[in-house]
């Protein structure tokens, strides 16, 4: 229930704060909802907006006595910056907020939880308590350097890449939820965004973290993402698409049978004015067709809720 309460709070104040402002932005841009979902799907790109996402997460294995559900609250601002005329910063923390069963041991003997527990465990090892605990997590942030306008191709579509580092930082409030470890690592994407008259959007994001310091009782963090995205945009009335953009997980120090977990998923999402602010809403499904013998996902839910909100630096900051 916090966790709901949580998240229609932080809904309502994005809400409550932006839509003022942006109606005078809306006035003076005069784009149209078509050319605002075509920026939106390009996650390098020029708006400013608040990601609010929340997943949904079935897990089974041990040490759970039976199915347990992980709930996390993802606040995510993307904020690209102009240094130049010709590149842009962006960066996007990613603030999670975790609801999940608690763990009646000590978190340095089950290494990363409780989204990475998938060592297996010892004979006779403590099972997941029933009592649930909501608390934040590790901070992870990136931020990369990308061109302020896609490549156009010979076709019409439009390519985007972005590179850089990204760091996680051992924030979370109780010591299960998180690796106690400062990890950083390389991140990058590449999108290919459709042109004017197509329909179809891939991408590839992926970040990985390597920890280099932090406490000594917990398991070294060797941890990868990799983020698959698709999208088609249905010929209906409105900015309609399904499609999907499921994240890989791989834990390189987890046993063979227990490093991957793949989902497969479907989803449909549209852009639409809520008074004079540009959003955007989504639902996804995702299904585990790969996953850890142990402890790990099996299915899971997404929603989301992307508000643009105003740019506060416009002018490159470098000179003109």
């Amino acid at each position: 229930m916090r966790l709901r309460i949580t998240l229609v709070s932080l809904v309502s104040l994005v809400l409550l704060f932006a839509a003022p402002v942006h109606a005078e932005e809306a006035e003076e841009g005069g784009m149209s909802l078509e050319e605002i979902s075509r920026m939106l799907d390009n996650p390098l790109g020029n708006l400013w907006i608040i990601f609010l996402e929340n997943n949904f997460t079935n897990y089974r294995g041990k040490p759970a006595n039976g199915p347990e559900n992980i709930n996390v609250t993802a606040i995510q601002p993307i904020l690209p910056v102009p240094l130049t005329e010709n590149w842009n910063l962006v960066t996007r923390p990613i603030v999670p907020l975790v609801s999940a069963p608690k763990f009646g041991i000590d978190a340095r003997d089950f290494g990363d939880c409780p989204g990475n527990c998938n060592s297996d465990p010892p004979d006779g090892f403590p099972r997941l308590s029933t009592d649930r605990e909501f608390e934040l997590g590790d901070i992870v942030a990136w931020t990369m350097l990308s061109p302020s306008e896609p490549t156009t191709l010979s076709n019409g579509s439009k390519f985007v890449w972005g590179l850089g580092p990204s760091f996680r930082f051992p924030t979370a409030t109780e010591d299960q939820f998180g690796s106690e470890k400062f990890s950083l690592g390389p991140a990058n994407i590449l999108m290919l965004l459709p042109p004017e008259d197509g329909s179809w959007t891939f991408g590839l994001f992926n970040h990985h973290h390597f920890s280099v310091g932090g406490t000594s009782k917990r398991d070294r963090v060797r941890h990868s993402q990799f983020q698959y995205i698709w999208w088609y945009k249905l010929p209906v009335e409105g900015e309609w698409s399904v499609g999907a953009a499921p994240m890989v997980d791989v834990n390189w120090d987890a046993s063979t049978d227990d490093k991957l977990s793949f989902p497969l998923g479907l989803g449909i999402s549209t852009t639409f004015f809520l008074g004079p602010m540009p959003v955007r809403l989504g639902l996804e499904y995702n299904g585990y067709v790969a996953k850890p013998d142990n402890y790990g996902p099996r299915h899971g839910f997404k929603i989301y809720l992307v508000p643009v909100i105003p740019r506060l630096v416009q002018e490159p900051i470098f000179g003109s």
